[in-house]
Order: C-alpha cells, then sequence, then structure tokens
C-alpha cells in the first residue's frame, strides 16, 4: 500500500512539472463592445524534453510562455427590435372624441427588458398633444398676441399588449429607468423573460368635441431599458 502511494505522489508530481498552476487573464473587461469575434493570445513552446521512467517526469528541456490554457468567454446583453411604424398620423373632420392607432413591433434580448415611451427625463409632456398652428398658419405666439386663447391640447393615452397579455396594458409613468436616466411612460415586456417576444403598442388621443381646428403634435423617443 506504501508503494502504491508512493507511485501516486511521483505521479502528481510529474504532472504539476508541465501543468504550471495560477490562472492568468489576458483579456480586461470590455463591456460594451460591438461584434462577435475569437481572439488567442498567450504561445508556448517547449523544446529538448526527456522523459525520465524513473521519476515518471519530462527533464533536461527549455519552455517559454506558460503551458496551461484559459477558455474565457463575455456575453454581451443585446438585443434587437423592430416597429412597424413610427409615425403616427391623425386626421380628423368631424366631432369625434377617440382615435386610436395600434404599431405592433418585435423585441429580443437576452435581458429582459422595459419598454419605455420616453420623456427626455421629464421634459416632454407625453399625455398631450399640443397645438402647433391652426389651417390658416397662426401659430401659439399669433393667438398669444391678438388676445385669442390658445386652442386646448389632446389628452392621449398610451397602451400596450405582448403574447401574455389578455388586454391592453395602460403605460405607468417611471422615472428609474436605465438607473434613473430614463424617464416616461413604461411597461415590463413579456414579465421580464429574456427572448423575442411581439407587441402591440395602441395610441388613443381624446379631442374635444368640436376640437379647433390645426395641428397638434408630440415627439416622444421609444427605447428600452433592462430589467437589473
Amino acid at each position: 500500500m506504501k508503494r502504491v502511494l508512493f507511485v501516486f505522489a511521483i505521479l502528481m508530481l510529474a504532472t504539476a512539472c508541465l501543468a504550471q498552476t495560477g490562472p492568468t487573464t489576458p483579456w480586461p473587461f470590455i463591456w460594451g463592445t460591438q461584434g462577435s469575434f475569437v481572439q488567442k493570445a498567450s504561445s508556448h513552446t517547449e523544446e529538448g524534453y526527456i522523459y525520465d521512467p524513473n521519476t515518471f517526469s519530462w527533464e533536461h528541456g527549455t519552455e517559454t510562455g506558460k503551458s496551461w490554457f484559459t477558455v474565457t468567454a463575455d456575453i454581451e446583453m443585446y438585443l434587437s427590435m423592430n416597429f412597424e411604424a413610427t409615425d403616427i398620423y391623425f386626421h380628423i373632420d368631424d366631432d369625434r372624441t377617440e382615435m386610436e392607432a395600434l404599431v405592433t413591433g418585435t423585441l429580443c434580448s437576452n435581458n429582459g427588458q422595459h419598454l419605455f415611451v420616453s420623456s427626455e427625463l421629464d421634459t416632454k409632456d407625453l399625455t398631450k398633444l399640443f397645438f402647433v398652428e391652426d389651417i390658416f398658419g397662426r401659430d401659439v405666439q399669433w393667438y398669444q398676441d391678438n388676445g385669442r386663447d390658445v386652442p386646448n391640447p389632446i389628452p392621449v393615452e398610451w397602451y400596450l399588449k405582448d403574447e401574455l397579455d389578455s388586454e391592453y396594458r395602460l403605460g405607468q409613468y417611471s422615472q428609474g429607468g436605465n438607473a434613473g436616466k430614463l424617464w416616461g411612460v413604461q411597461w415590463l415586456i413579456a414579465d421580464g423573460l429574456p427572448c423575442c417576444h411581439d407587441f402591440t403598442i395602441k395610441v388613443v388621443i381624446y379631442p374635444e368635441f368640436h376640437q379647433p381646428d390645426g395641428r397638434y403634435e408630440m415627439d416622444p423617443l421609444v427605447t428600452v431599458a433592462p430589467v437589473l
């Protein structure tokens, strides 16, 4: 039994001769780098070794570089998204007080995502279309200079439905997107599950009964923030 233990100890020593220990990591953390690629580094050369059967080890040679391998993979958080349309135009020639538009989209990511209709850190009101000018080209300044009431904004509501929803969800206002850098109306897509998800955004406007003529606008940004 002692002889068996001695031989085992010799084998362990021989293995240690060439299999050096202590990992070296040549790859820095470079999160945010685009592209899928492979890199290699740290060549190794061994020359002139002779195997000694008495000691079960390679002897007398020389080597350069390290003889152990490291295998590293960095997976970025990635996103692909598309919308069937990004410009919505309502045209009304009657006294209706509600009108809606539907926009379908797809989001693919390896991390859960919140979809945001962004207000650029609260500098934009996402709940209203504001008067720009009337059909004669008279703008807000003209109305103010001539003592006329500027037409009231048109209220807007934002809804979303994904494959897990049976009904549309009203967007909830948030100031916490992207570590507090993104504010606006938001929805958690598909309960925060990573994968590809289809969704539909519904935009509903509510003009007044006999809303004054003219153009009314808003220009928010639609983007996403990861579930942290």
